[in-house]
C-alpha cells in the first residue's frame, strides 16, 4: 500500500481518493465555487455504464468481479461515494467509504458494497447513519460476474464463477457497529485510519 498524489494505490492496483488527495480547484474570482477533482482525467476512457445505487445496511451486494459480456477481458470500474458512509470490501479486506470518496476498482479485483451501520465515527468527525448513495462507472458495459472467492484475478480463464444458491454466502456480511470498527480501515485524505464509535 502506498500513499500518493492521488489518494492510496494498494498492492492489488485499486486506489481510494478522498479529501486533501484530490486536485482541489477554486476557479473563479468572484464565484464561491471549489471543484474536487479524484482522478487527474479519464485516462481509460470509460465508455460503459454510469448510473447510481442509494444502499442502507439491508442492500448488502454479492461478491463479483466485471468483464465483458463475452468474457474475453477483465474491465475496471470507478465508484464515488456522493453522500453518507458507504463500505466496500476489496480482495478480502474491509474498507469504509466517506462522502466524497472516489474507489478506482481494478478488474479482476472481487469487491462488494454496502452501507456502514449507524454510529461509526470516522477519523474526519463524520458519523454514518445508515445510508449512502454511490455513482458507479464502467470502463465498458458489463455485468455482475458474481465469485465467493477473495482472490484476485489476472485473466478471464481465473474467473471462479459462483455456483450456489441465491447469493446470501457471498452478500457483504452483515456488521455491527462494533464489528466494523473492529475489522474496518478508512481513507482520508492520504492517510488510511482506524474507526471508533460514535
Amino acid at each position: 500500500m502506498s500513499s500518493n498524489d492521488v489518494g492510496v494505490t494498494f498492492d492489488n492496483g485499486c486506489r481510494i481518493t478522498h479529501g486533501t488527495a484530490a486536485n482541489v480547484k477554486k476557479p473563479f474570482s468572484d464565484i464561491d465555487l471549489t471543484m474536487h477533482e479524484l482522478s487527474p482525467s479519464n485516462a481509460k476512457g470509460f465508455r460503459g455504464q454510469l448510473g447510481y445505487i442509494e444502499f442502507d445496511t439491508d442492500m448488502r451486494l454479492p461478491r463479483h468481479i466485471h468483464m465483458t459480456p463475452d468474457r474475453t477481458r477483465l474491465l475496471d470500474e470507478r465508484i464515488m461515494v456522493l453522500h453518507g458512509v458507504g463500505m466496500i470490501e476489496i480482495a478480502g479486506e474491509i474498507w469504509v467509504t466517506a462522502s466524497g470518496t472516489l474507489a478506482d476498482l481494478v478488474g479482476g479485483v472481487p469487491h462488494t458494497w454496502t452501507a456502514c451501520p449507524a454510529g461509526v465515527k470516522l477519523p474526519d468527525g463524520s458519523v454514518s447513519d445508515g445510508k449512502f448513495t454511490m455513482v458507479y462507472e464502467y470502463e465498458e458495459p458489463t455485468s455482475f460476474f458474481p465469485t465467493k472467492s477473495t482472490r484476485i484475478v489476472k485473466d478471464v480463464a481465473e474467473y471462479e464463477a459462483w455456483k450456489g444458491e441465491g447469493f446470501e454466502e457471498i452478500r457483504f456480511p452483515k456488521l455491527s457497529k462494533e464489528q466494523v470498527v473492529e475489522q474496518a480501515k478508512c481513507v482520508v485524505n492520504r492517510e488510511t485510519s482506524r474507526l471508533s464509535l460514535a
